[in-house]
C-alpha cells in the first residue's frame, strides 16, 4: 500500500491547523471582511450614545437647582409674570412645562387646578419621551448590532461553502473549518456590542425612572404653587 497520499493530506492538514490557529486576533476581526465595517460604524454609535447619556442624563438637565430656588422665591413673593420669564430663560424640561402652565392660566384666567394639573402631565409627557429618546435608541443599536454579526457569518459560511464545492484537494475540510471560524468571529463582534450597548441600556433606565420621578415631583409642587398664587387672585 503507497502511504505516500496520506502522509501528503495529514502534512497539509497539520499545516493549515497550524495557518489557522496562529492568526493573532486583529487578523480574525480584518478577516471578516465588508461587514465589519457596518460594525465598526454600529460600535462607535453606542459608545457616542452612552457617552451622551451620562451627560443628557442628569437632574440638573430637568431641574437647576438656580432655578428652584428663584422660582420659589418668585412664587413667595407672587411674582407670576417674572416666574414666567424666569421659565423662558431655562431650556430645561421643568422650566419649560411650568412655563407653558403659566401660559395657559394666563389666557384662561378661570382655569381650576385640576386643569392645570392636566397641562402639566401633559407637558411631563412630553419631558419624558425627550428625555428617554436617546436610551431607546441604544436599545435599538444593541439589538441591530447581533443581528448584522449573524448576516457577516451567514455570509462567510455561504463563501466558504462556495470555495469548499470549487476545492477538490483533500484540504477542504480544514478550508472549510478555517472560514466557519473566521466567520463565526462576525457574530462575536455582534454579540459583545450588542450586551455592551443593552448593558448601558439597563443602567440608563434605573435613571430614566428616578429622573421621571423627579420631575413629577419638582413640577407639580411649582404647579400647585403657582395655582395658590392664582387663586389669591392677580399679583400687584
Amino acid at each position: 500500500m503507497n502511504f505516500i497520499p496520506f502522509l501528503a493530506q495529514a502534512g497539509g492538514n497539520e499545516a493549515a491547523a497550524a495557518a489557522v490557529s496562529q492568526l493573532s486576533l486583529w487578523q480574525l476581526i480584518g478577516s471578516v471582511g465588508w461587514v465589519l465595517l457596518p460594525l465598526g460604524l454600529l460600535s462607535f454609535a453606542v459608545v457616542a450614545v452612552i457617552a451622551f447619556n451620562f451627560f443628557w442624563l442628569r437632574p440638573g438637565n430637568l431641574a437647576p437647582a438656580a432655578f428652584l430656588e428663584e422660582a420659589g422665591a418668585l412664587l413667595k413673593g407672587r411674582k407670576l409674570e417674572a416666574l414666567a420669564d424666569l421659565c423662558r430663560q431655562h431650556p430645561q424640561a421643568v422650566p419649560c412645562s411650568l412655563g407653558r402652565v403659566l401660559a395657559f392660566a394666563r389666557e384662561n384666567p378661570q382655569a381650576s387646578l385640576e386643569e392645570l394639573k392636566e397641562i402639566a402631565e401633559v407637558e411631563g409627557n412630553r419631558a419624558v419621551a425627550r428625555l428617554n429618546l436617546p436610551n431607546t435608541l441604544l436599545m435599538d443599536l444593541g439589538v441591530m448590532a447581533p443581528m448584522v454579526g449573524l448576516l457577516g457569518t451567514v455570509v462567510g459560511i455561504l463563501r466558504s461553502f462556495g470555495t469548499l464545492a470549487a476545492d477538490a484537494t483533500p484540504m477542504r475540510t480544514m478550508v472549510l473549518a478555517g472560514g466557519v471560524s473566521q466567520a463565526l468571529v462576525a457574530t462575536a463582534i455582534g454579540l459583545g456590542v450588542g450586551l455592551l450597548a443593552m448593558a448601558f441600556y439597563a443602567i440608563f433606565r434605573a435613571r430614566v425612572q428616578l429622573l421621571i420621578g423627579l420631575l413629577e415631583a419638582e413640577l407639580t409642587s411649582l404647579v400647585i404653587r403657582a395655582s395658590a398664587v392664582l387663586a389669591q387672585g392677580k399679583p400687584s
